[in-house]
């Protein structure tokens, strides 16, 4: 039983009358109220409105309202002491003749039943797009008459009310939206977040020197340090390890540059034009502390010794040895694979065996493993073994980050030109055209230092595509997968997490291309904004756009789906900025993929309801044929909520679920 409904049906509600709320302003001191049956001024609305770090976009004002059916009654919580529409209404609108039940049963009328008592909704105030803005949860299944009923109420009640316009977040809403303008004013979501100035994505405190690459200067990341805090005019695909991000353009939250901050704890956020801002560049060079909130940020001078403090915390007091085996275990298919194998195949392609296992055929690619011991075979048998292990043994390499860079540049010149053993070549080939449909394959990284809990590794290694029938092409595709794992980036990311580099090796998933995706994705199934309001968070580009390598303004369709289990549903907090003002994803082919995310995520974490902060990263694509959706990786994915993000209970106190 999931654990709110524990929680849930531990309130009792007893059969005396409900206590009187208090009106705001009728008590000395704001916060002595409970709601306002107006908004009638500037002063009024501060009063009532919170600034929740669970809002999608930043620097947004939030009043919760309930139109109350039953006597033609609106109510303008405090928002700040009255979060959740239920905890209001149970305390304050239970009567003997309109008993308020418990939140389950509560949520499924009050958002589902049409002859529901309460309408509930939000009336935000976006200061960045200077609108203000009235909707409902995704999941309810309010008319559009309905709903613009209770817009007039709220309009004619509010200060505002001219320019208070109706955003369609359930998509019925949102695919009849010409409707919803014939019945009152519409703003949609993209028109909000296209005037989005600030962008958290990763909340904390950094510390660091203030090193500033406007867009078009060039930019080497490999002159960054774990001590820095960039600001990018332009976004790379990859970063290393540094203190703070700031980027001139939004950003999609699950890009390769989130997600590896994310896995670093390092805050990161994007201000528009910041390195051009004056605020900005009159910091260049100096020591500065970066605080990413929700809903603000804060950058100013720091000093030495809070720098050091907050670097000593950060980096892992201990690192790992990853486990390889390297037996002779042939090229196993997706089939004969288990989670646990990630010592003899490496961690993407085990988990992606154990998600196969979990989905209906034809869910995941034709796939098969070419596992540790090719890989050390070829190191071996080319004398680069002997020179690897000299090296990370030499002091002058360890402590020189130039003279590492040289040196496994040279490492991967050797392997690029290092025979390839022609049994195994045979072998290999023969394998792919007995598996594998005709047409190219993909020979994709899997190492035993990546997609790992508390090491995430995105993007560190490399993939490519190969012709199969090409011996030539083969040996290339071989020996560019091999090499990566010696690429810089990824051995400094395994420097700073103390990671044993001796023991990391690199298989092979050698998998059929997927050559009629018309879009591609990842999904994390968790609600990073929220702990205590279930759902997964999708990120979906169409076919030439990228969701994890997103650069500058190219904004990916962003999709909120609520797993509750009275109330699922999902809004679009983004649309593709490539999709030319439509929708990437049907709304069957969402509810396609949730069931694919439930299936992985409980299989995974073995957490149904999502708020323990266990979670998995999901990349799909979007196909023409069917199935609609291919799966083609699962990783852990930790998510850590902080401040009122935390799920609280009706007074505003962390639960620990």
């Amino acid at each position: 039983m999931r654990f709110a409904l524990l929680f849930l049906l531990a309130l009792v509600l007893t059969a005396c009358p409900a206590p009187k709320a208090r009106v705001v302003g009728d008590t000395p001191g704001a916060e002595g109220g409970d709601y306002a049956p107006a908004i009638k001024s500037e002063g009024m609305w501060k009063t009532l409105a919170s600034r929740p770090s669970t809002q999608h976009i930043a620097r947004s004002e939030v009043v919760k309202v309930i139109v109350d059916k039953s006597d033609d009654t609106v109510y303008f919580l405090e928002s700040k002491k009255w979060p959740v529409h239920f905890f209001f209404a149970v305390k304050f609108l239970d009567k003997p003749n309109h008993p308020i039940p418990d939140q389950a049963v509560f949520n499924s009328t009050q958002y589902k039943s049409p002859d529901r008592r309460f309408i509930l909704g939000t009336v935000t105030r976006y200061l960045d797009a200077d609108r203000w803005v009235f909707d409902l949860f995704a999941g309810d299944t309010l008319t559009l008459e309905a709903t613009a009923q209770a817009f007039k109420k709220i309009k004619d009640r509010v200060f505002f009310g001219q320019a208070l316009a109706y955003r369609p977040v359930p998509p019925a809403h949102e695919r009849d939206i010409e409707k919803a303008k014939s019945l009152m004013p519409v703003v949609t979501t993209d028109e909000i977040f296209g005037k989005t100035r600030y962008q958290p994505l990763e909340l904390g405190e950094a510390f660091g020197y203030l090193r500033i690459f406007p867009k078009g200067a060039p930019f080497d990341p490999k002159t960054l340090r774990p001590f820095d805090i960039v600001v990018l005019g332009d976004q790379p695909e990859d970063i290393p390890v540094v203190s703070g991000v700031i980027t001139d353009k939004l950003q999609a939250p699950l890009g390769h540059i989130n997600v590896l901050c994310h896995n670093r704890r390092t805050p990161n956020m994007a201000l528009r034009d910041a390195s051009e801002s004056d605020e900005v560049k009159a910091l260049s060079g100096k020591l500065v502390r970066l605080n990413v909130a929700a809903q603000f940020y804060e950058i100013g001078p720091a000093t030495q010794e809070q720098a050091e403090a907050s670097w000593a915390r950060k980096r892992p007091a201990k690192g790992f040895r990853p486990e390889r085996d390297d037996r002779m275990v042939g090229m196993p298919l997706l089939r004969e694979l288990d989670r646990k194998d990630v010592a003899i195949v490496g961690a993407k392609t085990a988990q992606l065996a154990f998600a196969a296992k979990l989905l209906p055929p034809g869910t995941t690619p034709r796939a098969f493993a070419l596992p540790f011991w090719a890989y050390v075979r070829f190191l071996r048998e080319n004398g680069i073994e002997a020179k690897l292990l000299a090296l990370l043994d030499d002091p002058t390499f360890k402590r020189d980050p130039e003279i590492r860079t040289k040196r496994l540049e040279e490492i991967r010149n050797d392997m690029m030109r290092a025979t390839v053993p022609q049994d195994l070549l045979n072998i290999l080939t023969a394998r792919i055209k007995e598996v594998l449909p005709p047409g190219k394959v993909r020979f994709r990284s899997s190492t035993n230092a990546e997609d790992l809990p508390g090491f995430n590794g995105a993007g560190l290694y490399r993939s490519t595509r190969v012709k199969p029938d090409d011996p030539n092409d083969v040996i290339r595709g071989l020996r560019e997968v091999w090499a990566s794992t010696w690429l810089s980036a990824a051995f400094e990311e395994r420097e700073y997490y103390r990671i044993e580099h001796k023991s990391v090796g690199m298989a092979v998933l050698v998998q059929e291309s997927i050559d009629d995706d018309v879009a591609n994705g990842v999904a994390i199934t968790a609600n990073p904004f929220s702990q205590g309001n279930p759902g997964y968070l999708i990120n979906v580009q169409v076919s030439g756009g990228s969701v994890t390598g997103a650069k500058g303004d190219e904004i990916p369709e962003q999709i909120l789906y609520y797993t509750y289990d009275t109330g699922r549903g999902f809004e679009r907090l983004s649309r593709s900025s490539l999709a030319k003002g439509g929708v990437v994803m049907e709304d069957e082919v969402v509810e396609e993929l949730q069931k694919h995310l439930t299936a992985i995520h409980v299989a995974f974490t073995g957490d149904s309801f999502g708020a323990r902060g266990k979670a998995v990263d999901v990349e799909f694509l979007v196909r023409k044929s069917t199935p609609k959706i291919i799966i083609l990786q699962a990783r852990p994915f930790d998510v850590t909520w902080v401040g009122d993000r935390r799920w609280l209970d009706q007074d505003g106190k962390p639960i620990d679920p």
